[in-house]
């Protein structure tokens, strides 16, 4: 069916431009165009989503056989024992649990056995690198805190004689200045910044409101 619409809408396409080339009826041809553009993009979207879908079942059948395990005490006299054992699903699912649950245990003896012997010989080989790495990271933190601290001591003993430095380097005129601006701006941000905000936001919303009664 899908590939019959696409063929239906290239059809389209090619009589439209036959049509276009006579020069009739341009207004129906291109509404004509237009429908067949939003199809096109409609077919080129996704897919069904089969993955969603899947989660969703998924979750739901999950629920469900909790609910129902709890409503009857026991899987065994549960609904969905019954069903999978009528369907001869459940001597299936019973098989596929027993070998997982082998597959694990398997894992868990390998892991229980191996982990200890291979910890210990990164241990044994990675053990003095280490050891030394700690070293130069704790030696090069103290000498980083040494000149840290240096400069910190330096700043707070210099700060103070280094404002008195530049504020008696900077004339009177110059804070007025700075004054005169900070008013300035004040001033256009109250009588010209704000109303052009609110007259813009105002404008939108009459743009806004007009396309929304139109459609």
């Amino acid at each position: 069916m899908r590939k019959s619409l696409q063929e239906t809408v290239q059809s389209f396409n090619v009589t439209n431009g036959e049509f276009s080339a006579k020069g009739h009826n341009v207004r129906d041809i291109e509404t004509c165009e237009e429908t067949c553009q939003a199809l096109t993009q409609k077919m080129k979207g996704r897919g069904i989503p089969w993955f969603r879908i899947f989660l969703v079942a998924l979750v739901f059948i999950s629920g469900f056989m909790i609910h129902d395990i709890r409503t009857h005490g026991s899987f065994e006299a549960s609904s969905s024992a019954k069903l999978l054992h009528q369907s001869r699903l459940l001597p299936v699912i019973q098989l596929a649990w027993s070998k997982t649950s082998h597959i694990c245990q398997q894992g868990h003896s390998w892991l229980e056995a191996h982990v200890p012997l291979y910890y210990s010989q990164a241990v044994e080989v990675l053990g003095p690198h280490l050891e030394l790495l700690w070293v130069k990271f704790k030696e090069g933190a103290v000498y980083m805190s040494g000149k840290c601290s240096s400069f910190v001591n330096f700043v707070v003993d210099n700060l103070p004689w280094f404002i008195e430095w530049v504020q008696s380097r900077i004339p009177d005129s110059l804070y007025q200045l700075i004054e005169y601006l900070r008013e300035l701006l004040l001033y256009l941000h109250r009588s010209y910044l704000l109303p052009a905000v609110g007259y813009t936001e105002e404008t939108i919303h009459r743009a806004w409101q007009q396309y929304v009664d139109s459609c």
